[in-house]
């Protein structure tokens, strides 16, 4: 199983693998760790598709140094608290990764994002983050029982 981990909180992308790591001693972990790497790296991610993305909501655009590359405007405009949701969006919209299961694991609540998760598919979830990672650890169990979409 291939296990992707979109965060852009280093001790949280630890945390989140180790524990997966410990729940799955199979899978194959891949970290990204802002949406400007998450976009230069998509093709790379498309070609090695994950069996699933655990992706985090709010998301820097890259992290800070002297060379930081301009915004775009679109994420001038919407700022970095829904770039996990530009993310999935090029997941959906790239016919290699359009059905990877996608949890959105947030510390946002459902209702501040009613309005995405309105039209989501089947295979893009809502979870929130919790101090106890279990929930997201059967959420992936089930994943796993599933047969593999196209």
């Amino acid at each position: 199983m291939k296990i992707l981990i979109v965060e852009d909180d280093h001790l949280q992308a630890e945390w989140i693998h180790m524990s997966l790591a410990q729940a799955f001693p199979k899978a194959e972990f891949n970290c990204v760790r802002t949406e400007a790497e998450f976009r230069s790296r998509f093709g790379e991610i498309a070609d090695n598709r994950p069996q699933v993305v655990v992706m985090d909501v709010m998301l820097r655009w890259e992290d800070p140094s002297p060379e930081i590359t301009p915004r775009p405007d679109y994420v001038e405009a919407e700022g970095f608290y829904r770039a996990g949701l530009r993310c999935e969006r090029m997941l959906a919209q790239d016919e290699r990764t359009s059905h990877v299961p996608v949890i959105l694991y947030t510390v946002l609540e459902r209702g501040d994002l009613n309005h995405e998760l309105r039209n989501l598919p089947k295979h893009v979830e809502y979870l929130a983050k919790e101090s106890d990672l279990s929930p997201l650890i059967q959420k992936i169990r089930g994943i796993r029982r599933q047969p593999p979409s196209s």
